[in-house]
């Protein structure tokens, strides 16, 4: 899988959760966590094609951050709009609104199509950019 590949995943799968219940996930809004707390959301996600990464979520300030093992952490910070701005380190923000159609997020990039996270019966998601098959997201 690539680099630029794992972040998009790992974004979705924050948002996914992010908006999704975590009042019971720990939060310190001084510092992002260097690496998840233990209270943190475990999710494993699959790629098409891949093996199952394990991602984690926690609360941190007003937003959440998402870990992966040897990605950099990725930030989500509320728009207080309903939706979040999505930063991670040394690229562009990625902004995340949710669907009108309540049946998911619109993952909106200048340098790109939307891409959308849709929910699925069952309690998993599919992360669906344009022309490429779907990756899957199942809470653990």
């Amino acid at each position: 899988m690539s680099g630029k590949r794992l972040p998009g995943i790992v974004l979705a799968l924050g948002i996914l959760v992010g908006l999704g219940g975590c009042s019971a996930i720990s939060s310190d809004a001084d510092f992002p966590p260097a690496h998840p707390p233990a209270a943190a959301v475990h999710f494993k996600v699959t790629p098409p094609g891949g093996f199952p990464v394990d991602a984690y979520l926690s609360a941190w300030g007003e937003g959440y951050v998402i870990h992966t093992a040897g990605e950099p952490p990725i930030y989500l910070i509320s728009d207080k709009k309903g939706g979040f701005v999505v930063q991670r380190p040394g690229e562009a923000a990625t902004w995340v609104a949710p669907r009108p159609d309540g049946s998911g997020w619109s993952i909106l990039s200048a340098s790109g199509p939307a891409t959308f996270l849709l929910k699925q019966e069952g309690g998993t998601w599919i992360l669906q950019p344009p022309g490429e098959l779907p990756t899957l997201i199942v809470p653990q």
